[in-house]
């Protein structure tokens, strides 16, 4: 399975398995690497992990935003999260309205 994302106004091909490999290599988000500005994760096998960083990591190149990197790991079959708490819930995250 393969999607695309933009980079950059580039656009760049993934393959499910080459997010799987990334996130082999990278240490899951837990409470020594939590921002609250990284509010979007995806859940790749046990882990959760940053979704921006996660495209990132697959392919050498950084989505141009949230949006794009969570919609691209969706396509490919990844359940998708948000961190959401006490005005969030209400309001929603104010870097991720658009």
């Amino acid at each position: 399975m393969i999607t695309t994302f933009l980079s950059g106004g580039t656009r760049h091909e993934v393959a499910r398995e080459q997010v799987q490999q990334a996130a082999a290599r990278l240490v899951p988000a837990h409470s020594e690497t939590f921002s609250k500005n990284q509010a979007w994760f995806a859940l790749i096998g046990g882990g959760l992990h940053y979704v921006i960083d996660l495209l990132d990591a697959a392919t050498g190149h950084r989505p141009s935003n949230v949006e794009t990197a969570r919609l691209a790991l969706d396509a490919l079959g990844f359940p998708v999260l948000c961190l959401a708490y006490g005005s969030l819930l209400a309001d929603g995250h104010p870097a991720h309205r658009e």
